[in-house]
């Protein structure tokens, strides 16, 4: 037995070899995923499902995958048996917000339930629960995260999620840089601040560069009347501030005029879907131009309209999966005494009327999709209605509907969101080399991306964690 195990660890560690990475001593800390299909978004047609595949990790990385008749099981270590399973690369949401719960509450300039619940109370409930939001995206399988902006405590939360295990990879944008004010959320860190003028822009952008974003965000609202070509402007400082630095632009810009503005100035990510209007062969000209990634998010409007017409209700996966205590209070609707309820909120309750899918926004991202530019799977998580970590699901699944297919979406929630996270030369995809973030799932999600949700194990830097253990482990 034991000149066995010698002799299958001699071959693990010569196909570790091969690869040009060394096993850990022992192999120990190895885990090897036997008998899966694993999915390669990044391929085409049937290139992209390899089975009966097996994959070996040692430490953090992969090194190994390949038949399961031919790649070494190491002799320790953990085996999982995947065979009637799949595996995907880690997913990747490239818009999300940890100020934000996707509470009633988290967004007081939207909809003003702070009579109920004053927003510092609310704010300090996120800070305080980031322990409980971390294992949410880990038990969906998100392994990694763009914050797309935030106050400055983003910061902080970065280098927590950085020293915690159990949490996905984060990467951040700092406070936003808008057109207008918006004071409701300021409590001293604001997580949005106005910039009236180029030399503004440049110097908040200097602030935050001290703190090594991985984003300028710019907050481009543009009113009727307004000067489009001076706020323009104010994008190009910040842009190029950043750009000089390193560091690429994220810009939030929702109609049609306002998004070509932002890739005249030098828009990098487009973190939301033109939403008012089609997208012309200008736009896709500029965003070819500026090689952009765009996030078109489209639940997180429905999301809203759910949660304030007090129809929103779980699904399953976030029956199973999102953080309970925030579940639980999606309901508060039917809790909270009608004197503190906002008119329109009322209204809404009265007369909820027929929610639709952002019509507008799903014929874009196919007009967009056909152009072959990037897109990225991101949920803008933390809004009203749209929960921390398994929110990924209702999206995808809305992308799927917009006509994207079911391995394009993956594609998007993987290595196009391995682009979002600066770092596709780790992860996003499956091999040997990569970051051992994975999602072993129960069904297909090529064959339909709500699969995606059944979510067996997830590893992320070679640990596998349990999504059901994780959820019982929230306080």
């Amino acid at each position: 037995m034991r000149f066995a195990r010698l002799i299958l660890y001699a071959l693990f560690a010569a196909t570790a070899a091969c690869a040009g990475i060394k096993p850990a001593p022992g192999a120990e800390d190895s885990v090897a995923i036997v008998g899966a299909t694993v999915i390669h978004p990044e391929r085409d047609g049937a290139k992209a499902s390899e089975p009966n595949t097996t994959i070996v990790i040692s430490g953090r990385r992969i090194v190994a995958v390949g038949p399961s008749s031919t790649v070494a099981v190491p002799p320790k270590g953990t085996v999982i048996d995947a065979r009637g399973k799949w595996v995907i690369p880690g997913l990747v949401d490239g818009h999300v917000h940890f100020f934000q719960s996707g509470n009633l509450y988290t967004r007081p300039d939207v909809v003003d339930f702070t009579r109920s619940v004053p927003y510092a109370k609310e704010v300090a409930r996120n800070q305080s629960r980031l322990p409980a939001t971390f294992k949410v995206w880990l038990a969906s399988g998100v392994t990694s995260v763009v914050d797309i902006g935030g106050p400055f405590w983003n910061f902080e939360m970065r280098d927590t999620a950085e020293r915690t295990s159990e949490a996905p990879r984060v990467a951040v944008a700092g406070p936003l840089i808008s057109m207008i004010a918006d004071p409701k959320l300021d409590l001293g860190d604001p997580p949005i601040i106005e910039i009236a003028s180029t030399e503004a822009a440049r110097d908040l952008v200097r602030r935050e560069l001290a703190r090594k974003p991985d984003y300028i965000k710019v907050w481009f609202i543009h009113r009727a009347g307004e000067d489009l070509a001076a706020q323009e402007a104010i994008v190009r400082a910040a842009g190029d501030e950043a750009h000089r630095a390193g560091v690429a632009l994220a810009v939030h810009a929702t109609e049609l005029i306002v998004a070509k503005a932002a890739l005249r100035a030098g828009a990098d990510y487009l973190v939301h879907s033109v939403m008012d209007v089609p997208v012309d062969e200008e736009f896709i000209a500029l965003a070819k131009k500026n090689r952009v990634l765009y996030c078109p998010t489209l639940f997180v409007i429905p999301g809203y309209q759910y949660a304030l017409s007090n129809t929103w209700q779980p699904t399953a996966a976030e029956m199973r999966l999102a953080d309970p205590q925030i579940v639980a209070a999606m309901g508060d609707l039917a809790r909270i005494p009608s004197d503190l309820i906002p008119p329109t909120v009322a209204r809404r309750i009265a007369e909820p009327g027929a929610i639709v899918p952002p019509e507008v926004a799903m014929r874009n991202l196919r007009s967009v999709a056909n152009a072959d530019i990037t897109i990225v799977m991101g949920t803008d998580a933390g809004n009203i209605g749209t929960l921390h970590g398994p929110s990924v699901f209702r999206e995808m699944t809305l992308m799927q509907q917009a006509g994207i297919p079911p391995l394009h979406v993956l594609r998007a929630a993987t290595i196009n969101g391995a682009q979002a996270m600066r770092r596709e030369k780790e992860i996003g995809t499956i091999a040997p080399g990569r970051l051992a973030d994975l999602v072993v799932l129960d069904a297909d999600p090529a064959t339909s991306v709500d699969n995606a949700s059944r979510v067996y194990r997830v590893i992320k830097d070679g640990r596998v964690y349990d999504p059901d253990e994780l959820i019982r482990s929230i306080r």
